[in-house]
This record gives structure tokens, sequence and C-alpha cells, in this order.
């Protein structure tokens, strides 16, 4: 048990990267910098077209794109503790970073276990196992995640997060100068969407009934030329 423990500890130090926190470069989780683009997320990642996803337009353009880490070997045993990545972009600018662990891989993992390799790359968190902290601003964290750390700087904010009935950990990077931006616009296209929505409801309606017609014109006009008394 002990020595499994280790195991995952040195592959989590691996892909977190262990580079002292005055080597690892500012707004970045991995190799992805926040305000990126998504051909730079996609570029990196490999992520493909189908993986790229746009959920509003107006005000602004807010598209994600989802990592899923690959599997190694016939076993299927995964080489990433990392089961997927979610990247949240506003108006082509990376704002908002979900990377959500594998239960497995993080078996056995303590809340210090993860921590502790966090702080290699992060430094000291300003919280730890706080049952309040700031607000991480994000739709895709689930309601029952706990706070289990954070940290920030001037342009950002790191949360580690820890579901209470599972050892599930998520980690959540934001921009504090677009998060409020994207949240603003998303909040907004909303609204517009519902003002929207009684005309779009009619012009589909109205779209269902022309294309009615038409079909039935096109079957008139076939059996008309066919028919035989």
């Amino acid at each position: 048990m002990i020595d499994s423990r280790l195991a995952a500890i040195a592959s989590l130090a691996f892909v977190l990267g262990g580079q002292p926190v005055l080597a690892q470069a500012p707004f970045q989780y991995r190799e992805f910098a926040l305000e990126s683009s998504v051909a730079t997320v996609t570029g990196i990642s490999r992520a493909r077209d189908s993986d790229i996803k746009t959920l509003h337009e107006r005000p602004a353009s807010i598209r994600e794109v989802l990592w899923r880490a690959p599997y190694m070997g016939l076993g299927g045993e995964q080489a990433d503790p990392v089961h997927e990545v979610l990247f949240s972009f506003y108006d082509d600018q990376l704002y908002q970073v979900v990377a959500s662990y594998d239960r497995g891989r993080m078996a056995g993992l303590t809340n210090d276990d993860v921590i502790g390799r966090l702080s290699v790359t992060y430094g000291v968190p300003l919280l730890r196992d706080a049952r309040t902290a700031r607000s991480v601003h994000s739709a895709d964290v689930a309601a029952n995640m706990a706070v289990v750390a954070q940290w920030e700087d001037v342009r950002s904010v790191l949360t580690l997060m820890r579901s209470t009935y599972s050892p599930q950990f998520q980690l959540v990077l934001i921009s504090k100068t677009l998060n409020p931006l994207a949240r603003a616009a998303i909040g907004e296209s909303r609204r517009l969407d519902a003002l929207d929505a009684p005309q779009r409801e009619l012009d589909t309606r109205n779209e269902a009934i022309a294309a009615a017609a038409m079909a039935g014109e096109k079957a008139r006009a076939l059996n008309k030329a066919a028919f035989r008394p």
C-alpha cells in the first residue's frame, strides 16, 4: 500500500511539473497558459476539431475544448492521473482550465499529498482546508466539490477541490481578468436567447409548415402525373 502510494505521488509529481515555483511561468497549467488561443491549446493537446464546442456566439464567443487523457497498453492502464481537462475560451482567449483527476490513479493520496506536489510548482497555498474560499466562479465545478486549497497571484486563481464522497480531485485555474468578462457574456447571451425564444419558436413553426406544404405540393405533382383512373 505504501509503495503504491509513493508511486502515485511520483506520477503526480511528473505530470504536474516538478519545477520550483520561481521557474514556473505564471498563468499556466502544464503547457497551457491562460489567454492562449483555441488553436494554441488544440495544437499542444492534439485535440480534434470535434472536441471544440461553441456554447455562445453573442455578445462574445464562448467555446470549450475537452481533452481526455490517452490510455496506454492493452490492459487499459492509464498513464496520466488526469482523466480529462476542460478548456474554456472567451473571444479566443483561454480563461478557465478545469482538470479532473482519475479516481483510480489518485486512490490513497491524501489532501496533503496533492497539496505538497502542487506547492512545488505554485508555492504555498493562501488557503488550506478552508470551508469557505474565494468563489471559483465556474459553472463547470460540481456542487459536491469542496475547496481543499487555493493559490492566487495578481492575475489568476488556482483552486484544488475534492469530492465530499470520493477521492475525486479537480484543479481549477481561472483568469481574474477574463473570467468575469466570460461570465457576464454568458449571462447576457442567455438573456438574449430568452428574449428571442418566442420568435425562434415562431420561425421554426413557420419553417415546418412551409416544408410540409412544399413536400405536399411535390407529392401532389408526382401523384397527379402518375394517376390513372
